[in-house]
């Protein structure tokens, strides 16, 4: 079997994985079709990509303090970003109520099982 050319002509081997384009006119091919499938209406593409960024920065500060936070952003179960020193429940007023998740919980792994204390009863 002879390996085929590229359909570019670049020179390469092409495969027919890849549509006969070598690995780098392949990639070219592809950057092509997807900035061509994707096509967004100048001001509307521009408005969705400011409010995505707006929305990614707006989680790096704390709740509480408003200090940055960067990489070390702790979530709570309230939903929440806080930095390092109000992580805790106590720190931020959280307004879960944890002991009464933790009840919850307990009483639905831990059945109540209550056998009688007399076993020779009639």
């Amino acid at each position: 079997m002879v390996p085929s050319l590229c359909a570019n002509g670049c020179g390469f081997n092409g495969s027919l994985i890849n549509k006969n384009f070598c690995s780098k006119c392949y990639k070219d091919y592809l950057k092509e079709n997807n900035t061509k499938s994707k096509g967004c209406k100048g001001v509307e593409c521009e408005r969705n990509n400011k409010k995505n960024y707006f929305e990614k920065n707006e989680r790096k500060r704390c709740n509480s303090c408003k200090k940055r936070i960067g990489l070390l952003g702790f979530q709570c179960r309230c939903g929440d970003v806080f930095c390092g020193s109000h992580r805790y429940p106590e720190m931020h007023a959280c307004k879960i109520d944890w002991k009464e998740i933790d009840r919850e919980v307990l009483i639905k792994e831990n059945p109540l099982c209550i056998s009688d204390k007399l076993k020779l009863r009639i």
